[in-house]
């Protein structure tokens, strides 16, 4: 149990101590059988100390696990009931991974790929094909085509998991949930040279690729998001919290995000 003080107590009490005193009283009052009592006598006593340090040991147990429950009911308390979180965010700004570290934070479901195969399921479009056109827009023509039904798809699904809390990354679902209350639309960005030393870091791009994806990825993004909301993906009116990652890191970023939300 971890407490080798209270135990070498019991040992020394139990085998030493209660047993000599014992054995020195009762074998001067009962001769011999006070002898063969002695190690009864030594037990019992043993066995009521014992009782007397679990039950306080208990006690004490108790005490710090009903101030956990309370430290916990109340952060729990803190935090909106049936909120969801929207982030959209600019490539190699970290921003997926502040998501991901938020939901853990938070303990709420997090979606961005499992929203591939969500919609995969729904749609019957290969995973393959959605991950590669979900947040692209290349025709600008008023014909139904599978861009269309990838993101029209893709609101349904976000529409349903929003009645349970939870962080969804990108595919517009700042707008698609504008009606809904508790949502909080998050826009995160970060300045170009660590963007281009994430992708370099964490993707293995040299620097010329790097800064190739950052702009075509951004360039997909913004266009999808004016095609289907018809506003300005970086106008950062369309959001209630805009943060510079690179300011408070990706740790410093999550513990900000919470902090907000959690004292709203």
């Amino acid at each position: 149990m971890g407490k080798p003080i209270k135990s070498m107590i019991l040992s020394l009490s139990r085998d030493i101590v209660i047993f000599i005193l014992a054995l020195m009283i009762l074998s001067k009052i009962y001769g011999v059988v006070g002898m063969l009592y002695s190690a009864l006598i030594a037990d019992v006593i043993s066995f009521v100390i014992a009782v007397l340090i679990l039950l306080n040991d208990n006690k004490v147990v108790k005490e710090k696990v009903t101030i956990s429950d309370n430290v916990v009911s109340k952060e729990i308390n803190l935090i909106p009931n049936n909120f969801v979180i929207t982030i959209a965010r600019e490539y190699g700004s970290g921003g997926r991974f502040v998501g991901e570290l938020l939901a853990k934070e938070l303990n709420v479901k997090f979606y961005d790929k499992e929203l591939i195969r969500l919609a995969s399921i729904k749609s019957g479009l290969s995973e393959n094909y959605i991950s590669d056109n979900e947040q692209i827009k290349n025709n600008y023509n008023l014909y139904y085509n599978n861009d269309d039904k990838i993101f029209i798809t893709e609101s349904d699904i976000i529409k349903s998991i929003a009645k349970e809390p939870c962080i969804i990354i990108g595919r517009c679902a700042d707008y698609i949930l504008k009606e809904k209350n508790n949502v909080y639309k998050i826009f995160l960005y970060s300045d170009y040279d660590n963007k281009i030393n994430r992708c370099m870091k964490y993707y293995g791009l040299t620097e010329s690729e790097a800064s190739k994806k950052i702009k075509s990825i951004d360039r997909a993004r913004a266009r999808h998001y004016q095609y289907y909301t018809n506003q300005k993906w970086k106008d950062f009116a369309n959001y209630d919290l805009v943060i510079n990652v690179d300011k408070l890191g990706v740790g410093g970023t999550v513990k900000a995000i919470k902090n907000i939300i959690c004292n709203k």
